[in-house]
């Protein structure tokens, strides 16, 4: 079962909406790859797993799947096609079929031993062995997500598009799927697309993420290397708080940032990148968020501290590397 997906030049726009929704967006996806699409809402993430699906026609632009074309200017393959399964944001079992029937859905031309084998086999890699017989309503959002999984991987797709499968669940719950996802992915060597807007999420999933704003792809790289070395402040922004580090007299038009972990703090102000008091002290547990006001105008830099520092309010600080600067 190989699965590399090419997507070339892609190009997209939703009737009477005159902005593109995808805009020459183009990518390619190894066979056996997890890839992560990241962004905002309205990025255009959704809307090219919909295309690749099937379920929207590009204005412009090809898609293929080991080197056929499954979408262009001259052919277009119909979703049921094209060996390309779909896990949706709300899951959508049936509600009249048993988990058995519903992970089974997409096996009707195998035979009645082999469907079998393949539910339980599926049922056991997702931890639910014993529930073949219940039905969707006597599942809990996360063993319904899970039937989800195994019911799109049943028929040994060749491409796996996973649209913000975890949304609707709690921050426990999701650490709990993505590691099951990933590790059931990768077992079954499935080539796989998974939409999110958690940057932890995509870390945690992905061996690489494509990075999507207005609509075009602006970073496709490794989870190390987007956090190391983002293209932008934009995609670092992506990733969690970043500061926007105050300019060099030498460099005026140079812009650089970095995370809160990045910096610390020092009473001695001598060659520090700025200077400020200090206005604001959050504990969170593992760390305290510290907000700076600069000296030199109204912004603010965020630095992170250990639990047990001491900053006090309206101390004036400096704010230095805590290393080689590894964002900006």
């Amino acid at each position: 079962m190989s699965g590399e997906l090419t997507v070339q030049s892609l190009g997209f726009s939703y009737p009477r909406n005159p902005d593109p929704a995808l805009d020459g967006v183009s990518l390619t996806v190894a066979s056996g790859e997890v890839l992560s699409l990241l962004g905002k809402s309205g990025s255009g993430k959704s809307t090219l797993l919909r295309l690749i699906a099937g379920l929207e026609r590009p204005s412009r632009g090809t898609i293929s799947i080991d080197g056929t074309d499954i979408a262009g200017p001259q052919n277009f393959t119909r979703p049921e096609k094209r060996n390309i399964g779909l896990v949706p944001q709300g899951c959508d079992l049936f509600p009249h079929l048993t988990v058995a029937r519903n992970i089974a859905y997409g096996l009707r031309k195998w035979s009645r031993v082999r469907q079998r084998e393949r539910v339980t086999e599926l049922l056991e890699q997702i931890d639910l062995p014993g529930y073949a017989r219940r039905l969707p309503s006597e599942l809990s959002g996360g063993e319904t997500q899970r039937i989800a999984l195994a019911r799109a991987l049943a028929p040994n797709p060749q491409l796996l598009l996973l649209d913000e499968p975890f949304s609707n669940l709690d921050i426990e719950l999701r650490e709990t799927l993505r590691t099951l996802t990933a590790d059931l992915l990768r077992s079954q060597g499935t080539t796989a697309i998974f939409v999110t807007h958690h940057s932890d999420d995509a870390f945690s999933i992905s061996d690489r993420i494509a990075v999507m704003v207005g609509g075009q792809i602006l970073q496709t790289a490794s989870p190390r290397e987007i956090w190391q070395n983002p293209d932008s402040s934009e995609i670092a922004a992506l990733f969690g708080n970043i500061n926007v580090l105050p300019q060099n007299a030498d460099e005026p038009d140079a812009v650089s940032f970095a995370r809160p972990d990045q910096l610390i703090l020092d009473p001695d102000t001598t060659g520090c990148l700025a200077t400020g008091t200090v206005e604001r002290i959050e504990f969170l547990g593992s760390f305290q968020r510290v907000t700076v006001q600069l000296e030199s105008n109204q912004d603010h830099l965020r630095v992170d501290t250990a639990p047990d520092a001491t900053p006090k309010h309206g101390e004036l600080m400096g704010v230095r590397w805590k290393s080689n600067p590894g964002v900006g």
